[in-house]
């Protein structure tokens, strides 16, 4: 294969896990890796598509790669230990999967200035405590918006949505930060400066964005998990939405961020308090909006919608003036693009077991971690 067809047949293989055609991603890896063996986009496409066995010949190579002494620049290293790691929580070996997460993101290049997020958070909060309560009146179409922090049920909750006929999601959208970034890219400068023109200037942005991804949808689902940071303004431009905080134990969330390799962004995951401060930070903020958005927010825990979805989502479907449907129980038979980390587990049936796997690593991460931890309430880790 020459360079420009192994190119084109990752970003083919790309598109068949993002659709959820595992088998056609895996046939397409294994085509390059006769070619390569070594081809980096192949083997994070393959884990990422395949629960691996003891003596899946990748497993084996990146074990391989993993005892190298060769030098590896440190990006490439890192990406090795997360997939090794992956691979390993694959077939039971808990223990050296997290010594292999905990080399990931020791590795992996990146900066993050905790003190600097800290004080846009408190001055985020300060200033929509002070800003006066606006509204815009409503304008169609209904929409509904997922966030919360990543690795919490999102893509999950997605999924079981759109699968409902007169509900499509448009997945991962920018579209309502860049509107607001346009208007002004300081945030708690545009808070302190909001007008209904202003606001209105930012819906009319932000819909000429998204509606033409779902033209004839009477609800459009928007899944940007971090519009946490913006859950105070959706429900003054959209007065009759819904905006859906997916949540899964504190704990449970910050393990999963930190043995993901999220690539440049979520820099804050590499280190584990530094990861548990940022979600402290996400909750106060989320907390105070909810307290602002009334009815039109609901928190829907993961474990309680793996366990019987119809119970926390039909609440949200009346408000929408909508039923349940039985088709929304098998998010597995969707066939929406998903491009996300969770493309693998947004696709598996619902059950208790797909938000229970982190409590193997339980023990490990408070053993290493737990002192340094500020504490949750009872429970609630």
């Amino acid at each position: 294969m020459q360079i420009s067809q192994i190119k084109a047949a990752l970003e083919q293989a790309q598109k068949h896990a993002a659709q959820g055609e595992f088998d056609a991603a895996r046939a397409l890896c294994l085509r390059v890796f006769a070619h390569d063996p070594g081809v980096i986009g192949a083997l994070q496409t393959y884990m990422s598509v395949t629960r691996v066995t003891p003596d899946d010949p990748v497993l084996l190579r990146l074990r391989a790669f993993a005892r190298s002494k060769a030098q590896m620049p440190p990006m490439l290293a890192s990406q090795v230990q997360f997939m090794l790691g992956k691979g390993l929580d694959d077939i039971g070996d808990h223990t050296a999967a997290f010594a292999a997460f905990l080399r990931a993101n020791a590795l992996k290049p990146v900066q993050f200035d905790a003190d600097a997020q800290a004080r846009l958070v408190k001055a985020t909060l300060q200033a929509v405590a002070e800003a006066p309560q606006m509204q815009l009146a409503p304008t169609g179409p209904r929409m509904v918006f997922i966030i919360g922090m990543p690795r919490s049920g999102s893509s999950v909750l997605a999924q079981v949505l759109g699968q409902h006929p007169d509900i499509q999601s448009v997945g991962e959208m920018t579209a309502l930060g860049r509107a607001l970034h346009a208007i002004e890219p300081n945030l708690p400068r545009f808070i302190q400066t909001m007008t209904p023109d202003r606001l209105s200037a930012l819906r009319k942005a932000y819909l000429a964005e998204v509606v033409p991804l779902a033209p004839n949808a009477p609800v459009i689902v928007d899944k940007m998990p971090e519009n946490y940071w913006l859950g105070w303004l959706i429900p003054m431009i959209f007065p009759d939405a819904l905006v859906l905080e997916t949540r899964r134990a504190p704990l449970a969330v910050c393990w999963s961020c930190f043995r993901n390799d999220f690539g440049q962004g979520h820099a804050y995951s590499t280190d584990f308090p530094t990861l548990w401060a940022h979600y402290h930070r996400y909750k106060a903020m989320t907390d105070a909006w909810r307290a602002r958005a009334g009815a039109q927010w609901h928190v829907i825990e993961l474990d309680a919608l793996a366990k019987a979805p119809h119970i926390p989502l039909a609440p949200c479907l009346a408000q929408l003036g909508l039923s349940w449907t039985d088709a929304m129980a098998r998010p597995q038979d969707a066939t929406s693009d998903l491009r996300t980390l969770s493309k693998w587990q947004a696709r598996q049936s619902l059950t208790p077991r797909i938000a229970a796997a982190w409590m193997n690593y339980r023990p490990m991460i408070l053993d290493k971690w737990g002192r340094s931890l500020v504490p949750s309430p009872k429970g609630q880790d």
